[in-house]
């Protein structure tokens, strides 16, 4: 099912499979912001990830002496979310522990995904409550996908006329990871290993059409926000990323192509990173883990602002 809010400046539709933004307009000039399909190009849009973000090696992980299955970037955005509250501009979702979730994750638990409109653009939190009687393990993150080029770009646009931007515009250290997008290890079989990302210019990453690979993996950043810049008319879409400890960049679909190439770029950030490539599949040893003791809540918060 999906639901539409709207105020004076954007437009955003929301679905209760996934809790996902499945469109986010500007009101005025149709300026499409995420990424809306085709589904054969990727059939997400912005997914809430969790417990898990990002490459699961093998499929599985134990814990308790149990064996779990995940898929890459968790189970949240394969699954059907309640619709708890809803107004003209706000809604939020709730997914808690059920008969699918059984295989997947151990723990009792509520994911509450909250999304209100701002003249400014759009509140986006997640929050995880342990309603079990032991403490939780988990990584939380998002996956939004943002049109790169726009469909209101001139025509010509192409995505090397953007460029991700980090607020403080400082030096960026990346996390080393392996052709399968699992964290790399050094020579004692450590992860995560990080070096200097060493960009031309300082927190400025240049978009191109050969695009990101399997993702560029960031840490280690005091900005509190990353953007996609439009260096033509210096328009930017920020996404918030204050105290996050990771962020994941990638490119997918056609970027290279004009407006109707069907490109996005992602800023993803993490509250934990994918598994290691020597992984043995302990989840309590997996990297970046955020530990919640019973009734306690931890919420994420990828707000996205627009800037003209």
């Amino acid at each position: 099912m999906t639901i539409t809010l709207k105020n004076n400046n954007y437009e955003v539709v929301l679905n209760t499979h996934g809790a996902e933004i499945n469109s986010f307009r500007g009101v005025k000039d149709g300026t499409k912001y995420v990424f809306e399909g085709p589904e054969e190009v990727w059939k997400f849009h912005a997914p809430v990830l969790f417990p898990h973000v990002g490459r699961i090696k093998d499929g599985f992980y134990t814990y308790g002496g149990k064996e779990y299955h995940l898929v890459n970037n968790g189970m949240s955005r394969d699954m059907e979310h309640k619709l708890i509250e809803q107004s003209e501009t706000s809604a939020t979702f709730e997914l808690t522990e059920n008969a699918e979730t059984a295989d997947k994750f151990p723990w009792k638990f509520s994911l509450k995904t909250h999304y209100e409109l701002k003249e400014n653009g759009l509140i986006f939190t997640t929050t995880v409550t342990n309603t079990d009687s032991s403490t939780m393990l988990f990584s939380l993150g998002s996956h939004t996908a943002f049109c790169c080029p726009r469909n209101t770009d001139p025509k010509g646009t192409t995505n090397a006329d953007y460029q991700y931007e980090f607020e403080r515009r400082e030096p960026l250290t990346t996390v080393l990871l392996n052709d399968a997008a699992q964290l790399a290890v050094d020579e004692e079989g450590t992860a995560p290993c990080t070096k200097p990302y060493g960009e031309k210019e300082a927190g400025i990453i240049p978009i191109n059409a050969d695009g990101f690979g399997n993702g560029h993996f960031f840490t280690a950043f005091k900005s509190n926000w990353v953007g996609l810049r439009n260096k033509k008319d210096g328009s930017l879409v920020k996404v918030n990323c204050a105290g996050y400890p990771y962020l994941m960049v990638w490119q997918g679909g056609n970027g290279a192509a004009g407006v109707d190439g069907n490109g996005f770029n992602c800023i993803e950030p993490w509250y934990g990173t994918a598994d290691a490539e020597n992984t043995e599949h302990e989840w309590e040893e997996k990297a970046a883990l955020i530990s919640l003791e019973p009734g306690k809540s931890f919420t994420a918060d990828q707000s996205i602002t627009i800037e003209k």
